[in-house]
């Protein structure tokens, strides 16, 4: 039995939410200590981890909502039987 799509937008809101803030808190000391040693402008850098946050949370996101595939009997019991 599936969910129904009211909970499954949920889970997946509330995972993109963890998983953002997670990135965003892991970035946040590599992202000052680039800025305060001169590396890159501000701007720069926030551009640069938004791309990063955004790849993080939604490679980590979308996988874990998808349906796991179906395996055959046959695949399952080693093909030979």
């Amino acid at each position: 039995m599936s969910w129904p799509i009211k909970l499954r937008a949920l889970s997946l809101a509330i995972t993109l939410g963890v998983t953002v803030t997670e990135s965003v808190m892991g970035s946040v000391p590599i992202a000052l200590t680039l800025w305060y040693f001169d590396v890159a402008g501000a701007r720069t850098l926030l551009e640069i981890f938004a791309g990063v946050v955004a790849i993080v949370s939604l490679s980590i996101s979308i996988p874990a909502h998808m349906r796991p595939p179906r395996i055959r009997r046959r695949a399952w019991l080693g093909g030979n039987r």
